[in-house]
């Protein structure tokens, strides 16, 4: 994940340069444009890296419903080759647990809070321990 923001952090600083070269920009003007890029890098982390809170769907038992949620937030969500392999590995979960994410998504509230993307995997984490332990327990909605 660290690696992630290095490399985003290199990449937003290095692209608008690339793409503008600098002529004879003054003092201020440089230190201006860092702040541009500074405030535009913030609102992609922003973005990229704060996701809807599912903290009341572990604390609810981690059924159906959690799966279902967390799978269509990182689905929606812009992915790196980690969290497209952590949304394909969850799609199989849900096929061959006969889940109908469509119908069970109906029924789930959407909540008012955000909470860190390293959150969310934390408790996908926590889930799916609670869920390995417990065998492989229908989990109803």
């Amino acid at each position: 994940m660290t690696m992630l923001v290095l490399v985003s952090a290199v990449a937003m600083l290095i692209s608008p340069c690339a793409a503008n070269p600098v002529r004879n920009l003054t003092l201020s003007d440089s230190l201006n444009s860092i702040i541009d890029i500074v405030e535009e890098y913030n609102e992609n982390l922003t973005k990229s890296f704060y996701v809807e809170d599912v903290t009341h769907l572990v604390e609810s038992g981690c059924g159906n419903n959690f799966f279902c949620k967390v799978h269509d937030i990182l689905q929606k969500h812009p992915k790196n080759g980690n969290e497209e392999d952590i949304v394909r590995n969850l799609e199989i979960f849900i096929k061959k647990s006969d889940m109908n994410c469509k119908e069970v998504l109906k029924k789930v509230q959407p909540s008012e809070k955000e909470q860190p993307l390293p959150d969310l995997l934390g408790n996908l984490t926590k889930c799916i321990q609670r869920r390995n332990f417990m065998g492989n327990v229908a989990q109803a909605a």
